[in-house]
């Protein structure tokens, strides 16, 4: 039986490397700032700046030169897709970093108001978590919640695979890069190191230098008209 897989749902992961003398500054940069908060108080999930009033990562000339190594690797994901580069202007909406302690994870989340999102690890101990993707719309679902966790307890599917899963695990090493769709339900898995783990993600915008005869995609806010 030949096999045909369609509509696939495209993740890149890519490496980018920093000298230990910048990531030393930027792992200090980004303590400073979780250090800002007024409770000390631990919970189960993960400090995260974007919500803490640090959203804008990128703006902090210490982040500038790994901005510029994350915006070629974003570049590299809109080739993959055969996405004409050329014809768009491509914004950082937001940056931020997150601090996941022992024991601490992020839940199953999306960035509706972006295009692309991404997340770097900038520092990743052994057994500090992985991150997780998830689909909410199965392709191969021929019947309602065939494909859930309780049905392989029950012997219904045999095993997980790529043709019945709806979560696919990815446990990255330090400095990897993952980049996907805004859209898709993603979280991250407990720490289990004793060491925090901290990354840091992004949301992307893009949008059409000029849209005439465009009806669908972004038209650029230089255009807009502000009230």
């Amino acid at each position: 039986m030949k096999v045909i897989n369609l509509f696939p749902l495209t993740i890149c992961e890519s490496k980018i490397e920093i000298d230990e003398t910048e990531r030393n500054i930027l792992v200090s940069e980004i303590k400073k700032m979780r250090n800002e908060e007024t409770s000390n108080k631990k919970t189960t999930y993960a400090w995260t700046g974007d919500n803490k009033g640090h959203e804008f990562l990128f703006s902090n000339n210490l982040f500038k030169n790994l901005a510029n190594k994350i915006s070629y690797e974003i570049i590299k994901y809109l080739k993959v897709l055969e996405i004409n580069t050329d014809l768009l202007d491509i914004y950082y909406q937001r940056s931020w970093a997150t601090f996941t302690e022992d024991d601490q994870q992020i839940n199953f989340h999306t960035h509706s108001q972006s295009n692309i999102s991404f997340a770097y690890y900038l520092m990743k101990p052994e057994s500090s978590g992985g991150i997780i993707f998830k689909s909410n719309e199965l392709q191969n679902e021929i019947a309602k919640n065939i494909f859930t966790s309780t049905k392989i307890e029950k012997s219904l599917i045999n095993q997980p695979n790529i043709y019945n899963s709806d979560k696919s695990m990815f446990d990255p090493i330090q400095d990897s890069i993952f980049i996907f769709p805004s859209k898709t339900p993603h979280a991250t898995l407990p720490n289990k190191s004793g060491f925090p783990r901290i990354s840091i993600s992004g949301d992307i915008t893009i949008m059409l230098k000029n849209s005439k005869g465009f009806e669908h995609l972004m038209p650029n806010f230089k255009n807009w008209s502000k009230f």
